[in-house]
């Protein structure tokens, strides 16, 4: 009887204590901001609540819309009849215009776990300068890019192309440009060797590819000094696509010309054990009349190097491109790329492929 009795009190206690949960009263689950300006970074608001339950409310989780929202939220439980609060914060820097974001809150209340908060309002584009408008930031020099293109330049051409750029420094700039290579000139614009307060010019490049005598896509790097005090030594990238030029060959020339033809452009390797080495001949011949002249033979990463004899082939001669691809430390889908560079006029450029997966 006394054991059927300390049953029942526990049953009873036992109801009573899971009837008790926490209950979350917000003040207001919308929040206009109205309009603010961008310049202000960012806008926070503070949702605060109470908790009208009977029991302890937890605060299980905050979940915001997008990642230019934010939330701080008390982890510990909140006693009945206890406040909190979640600070709710929105980026507004380069997000102008009207806005409405959601904040997912919930509790520890199996009937009612979650409360869907709003903020909503209006940026204020901030005023542009002469400075947005310009993408990269080197210290206080603004620019277009810190790589100049020059896409595609025939081997036999000189080339100007020009960047711009603006000094967005409150004292006059002065450059100077180091390390350049014998087949480029640069210069300022302005005839100076500084730029003014506010003031834009141009970094003119003269591109020799005749002096540069490579072939397919190549870079060079050049170093400006300056007297900036936060970045006083800035780079500037120089590429280009060299290819020749066989614009004056008339279609007797082109029907002697060497031709190029591979057994086959892909090697499949299958599924091997990272770390072994893998080795495939690419092999080709000369079906034109003239000589082939392979002249130059590039691999797409530093993992993969290759072996050729000889870099003429006469008419009618076979040749054999090595390749050896180390694949030491990689894992997983494989895909490397040998660019072959010929004066066939047809096939200058030849993409040979060597793909596999790595266990």
């Amino acid at each position: 009887m006394k054991y059927t009795s300390f049953i029942v009190l526990v049953l009873l206690l036992s109801v009573n204590t899971f009837g008790q949960v926490g209950k979350i009263q917000f003040e207001k689950t919308t929040h206009d901001f109205g309009k603010i300006k961008e310049e202000i970074k960012s806008a926070v608001y503070n949702f605060k609540f109470t908790n009208t339950g009977d029991g302890d409310l937890k605060l299980l989780n905050v979940r915001t819309s997008c990642g230019c929202t934010a939330s701080e939220y008390t982890k510990v439980p909140i006693k009945p009849g206890e406040k909190g609060e979640i600070k709710v914060t929105y980026h507004t820097s380069h997000r102008p215009g009207s806005f409405r974001k959601s904040i997912t809150v919930t509790i520890n209340n199996p009937d009612k776990p979650n409360t869907v908060l709003f903020i909503k309002g209006f940026v204020i584009p901030k005023s542009k300068t002469k400075g947005d408008f310009y993408p990269t930031s080197m210290g206080n020099l603004k620019l277009m890019s810190n790589h100049l293109a020059l896409n595609d330049v025939k081997t036999n051409e000189v080339k100007v192309d020009s960047m711009k750029i603006y000094n967005n420094w409150g004292h006059p700039m002065t450059m100077s440009f180091e390390q350049v290579p014998p087949h480029i000139k640069v210069k300022l614009a302005n005839g100076k060797n500084e730029i003014g307060v506010g003031q834009e010019t141009y970094i003119v490049v003269t591109y020799n590819a005749k002096l540069k005598k490579d072939f397919g896509l190549v870079y060079d790097r050049i170093l400006m000094l300056t007297n900036d005090n936060v970045q006083p030594r800035k780079t500037l990238t120089v590429s280009a696509r060299l290819s020749q030029d066989f614009s004056n060959l008339s279609p007797k020339d082109l029907k002697k010309a060497p031709k190029i033809v591979f057994d086959e452009y892909n090697y499949n390797f299958g599924k091997v054990k990272s770390g072994t080495v893998i080795t495939y001949k690419f092999h080709f011949k000369n079906e034109g009349k003239k000589p082939l002249d392979i002249l130059k033979v590039k691999t797409s990463c530093g993992c993969t190097t290759t072996k050729l004899k000889e870099t003429t082939y006469k008419k009618g001669k076979s040749g054999v491109i090595e390749v050896n691809f180390n694949t030491s430390g990689r894992k997983g889908r494989q895909h490397k790329t040998i660019t072959v560079i010929t004066n066939d006029p047809k096939n200058p450029e030849i993409l040979l492929n060597i793909n596999g997966e790595l266990n």
